[in-house]
């Protein structure tokens, strides 16, 4: 999975790449994403609740802002973290993967 933000030359690219990841059916929205998220938005762009990502700022994982008492993500930061999650997130299903292999537990096309 890629994350953006793209430029104006990369975004035709990895719009198509969605597109055929998701299928013919799929339903997709663009819209742009403010610099600062609240927890509810940046908790959408990781897929995660909004608790998780509430966590996630008071146990210093993800920087955060306070604006009165409200938590501002740096979307970067989100992003970056999105990243590392989908990159550990493969990693280990490879590993699975191997191990299920390794055990004959899984069958190849």
């Amino acid at each position: 999975m890629t994350f953006g933000p793209f430029d104006a030359e990369h975004a035709p690219a990895a719009l198509a790449r969605v597109l055929d990841d998701l299928g013919a059916d799929a339903a997709v929205t663009i819209t742009a994403v403010p610099p600062l998220l609240t927890v509810t938005q940046a908790a959408d762009v990781l897929g995660a609740s909004r608790a998780e990502v509430a966590r996630l700022v008071d146990s210093g994982a993800l920087p955060a802002e306070f604006h009165g008492l409200h938590r501002r993500v740096d979307r970067a930061d989100v992003v970056a973290l999105a990243q590392r999650r989908a990159t550990i997130r493969t990693q280990v299903l490879d590993n699975l993967a191997d191990l299920a292999r390794r055990d004959g537990l899984y069958d190849e096309f």
